[in-house]
């Protein structure tokens, strides 16, 4: 059978051309790896991409790339025109990947290939490895119908922008019609969530350090499981840089939540306020350091009392350029939503292109519940439920009420769930169910259900995530913002604090990923219950 290489390089980064895998870019790996596959090999791009000039070069270079170019991709237009460069091709299948992802597998897109072939699968793709060590293959007549429903009843997934999964979120829509395969890993690595692709600095800088690693340990990178079970137990690949930053910018509240840290102190260093010229500084360093990252300005305390938060969140959605993308989350009770004040955030985010998120703590469906909860007049849970009306008007399907699950509304949980899960709700159907953090034994016990996995690995929020206090000063851990800091943001710089990270995580690798046995421990660490919970 003929097959047809389809790489996709709609979203390329300058990241993606960088010649870091000893002279060779991410880009023209990928391009080597395709022409084991196919004599010829078609680039999807945008027209207004903004590395155009490194794409023209490149593609000038590799005389094999045929590129279709368009004003924009939606994951209809990209099964379709897929569909239509088979046929142009006559080719029976296309292999599809980005553009991007160093690491793909000669050695298992052939066994998957020819296990697409030896039983007439329509689609087939390989689960449980890294993302980016192989392709997905979709057989012409199936791309065909798949346009074709993209179109149709399947519309509503098609018309959305193209992202990676987009061939098979399409496809799910109507997954019993079709014969799919799966090439199934001999060991799990999605927990892990590795990326190995090079659309941000934090995915790229782990491909990097991989590479590195894997050069000086002499282990061959046409080997999957080999370079897979070293990026799991390596410090650099599963922390590089930041990619959620949460920052108080005040650390009162108009409710002394009983599953609030208020309950237990405050930072004795803390300022009620962060200063504005302190934040913007903060900013700065965060935009230089991590490219991409989501900000919340919700860290232990409620935003909306700053007296300047407009200021605060307006300053972090202008941030959003070409080169970067710094999403605003803000968790809030509510009490302090305005129209004004959400109605001028909505317009400069669409001005700058720039996503906003909003969590609205209710924790229940009725008054007396949430004023127990939250230790407050009933008359606030009103204002809590207007709030979301009206972030809804301006912030459409960005809106989240939240339900913190405890023993003391565990009750109210499935009629929570059943009022905000339904289009028609003032949320538009969306929520978050949370768990329940006791913060390390700081607060009470109120968990209604143990969610931890029966294997531990290392800390998620260690890895990926950072906590800035009103003063400057970032914590190890946001369980304990008071006690162990890894110094300050503002007097020593970001990377100089999080460099001290590193030998936290060493210290998870070596208890929960380098040894047969857990050792036993007293710390903190080892009694945590958020450790497996993920941000962004």
């Amino acid at each position: 059978m003929k097959n047809l290489v389809i790489l996709y390089g709609g979203d390329l980064t300058h990241h993606a051309f960088e010649t870091i895998f000893d002279g060779t870019s991410a880009f023209e790996r990928v391009c080597a790896w395709a022409s084991h596959f196919s004599s010829k090999i078609v680039l999807f791009t945008k027209k207004s991409s903004p590395v155009c000039a490194e794409l023209s070069a490149h593609v000038s270079s590799e005389s094999q790339l045929e590129v279709v170019s368009q004003d924009s991709w939606t994951k209809s237009l990209f099964i379709e025109t897929i569909s239509e460069e088979l046929k142009k091709n006559q080719c029976s299948n296309a292999i599809v990947t980005y553009v991007d992802t160093p690491f793909l597998n000669e050695k298992l897109t052939a066994d998957l290939l020819d296990m697409h072939e030896t039983y007439a699968a329509e689609y087939s793709f390989a689960d449980g490895f890294p993302y980016g060590l192989t392709p997905e293959i979709i057989e012409a007549g199936t791309a065909s119908i798949l346009a074709e429903l993209s179109k149709s009843h399947l519309k509503a997934e098609g018309e959305k922008c193209m992202d990676r999964e987009a061939l098979f979120s399409v496809l799910r829509g109507d997954i019993n019609s079709f014969e799919i395969e799966t090439l199934i890993a001999d060991e799990d690595y999605r927990l892990l969530r590795f990326n190995f692709e090079a659309s941000s600095k934090i995915n790229f800088l782990a491909c990097k350090n991989l590479f590195e690693e894997a050069k000086s340990q002499n282990i061959d990178l046409r080997d999957a499981y080999a370079l897979s079970n070293l990026a799991s137990r390596t410090a650099c690949v599963m922390q590089t840089v930041p990619a959620f930053y949460t920052i108080q910018i005040s650390s009162k509240y108009n409710h002394p939540y009983c599953y609030s840290l208020a309950q237990v102190g405050k930072n004795p260093c803390a300022k009620d306020f962060m200063d504005f010229s302190d934040f913007t500084a903060i900013l700065a360093q965060i935009k230089d350091f991590s490219e991409n990252a989501v900000i919340s300005l919700s860290a232990f305390g409620e935003p909306l009392l700053h007296p300047h938060f407009f200021d605060f969140a307006s300053e972090v959605i202008q941030q959003n350029d070409e080169n970067h993308a710094i999403s605003l989350l803000i968790e809030t009770d509510g009490i302090g939503v305005t129209e004004e004040c959400a109605a001028r955030l909505s317009q400069l985010a669409t001005s700058k292109q720039a996503e906003v998120n909003w969590i609205v703590y209710l924790d229940s469906v009725e008054k007396s519940s949430y004023a127990k909860i939250h230790n407050c007049h009933e008359d606030d849970f009103e204002k809590a439920l207007r709030s979301v009306q009206i972030l809804e008007k301006h912030f459409e399907n960005h809106v989240y009420p939240q339900f913190m699950r405890m023993k003391t509304n565990e009750a109210h949980l499935e009629s929570f769930y059943r009022f905000w899960s339904e289009k028609s709700s003032p949320s538009n159907g969306k929520l978050i169910i949370q768990k329940y953090n006791a913060a390390c034994g700081l607060l009470p016990d109120l968990k209604s259900a143990d969610l931890s996995p029966v294997n531990r690995l290392p800390c998620w929020h260690l890895r990926r995530d950072m906590t800035i206090l009103s003063d400057g000063t970032v914590p190890f851990c946001f369980q304990l913002s008071f006690a162990e800091t890894a110094g300050n943001i503002l007097s020593d710089g970001i990377q100089a604090v999080y460099k001290k990270f590193a030998s936290v995580l060493e210290t998870h690798l070596d208890r929960y990923c380098r040894v047969q046995e857990k050792p036993a421990s007293s710390d903190n660490c080892s009694i945590c219950d958020e450790s497996y919970t993920f941000n962004f």
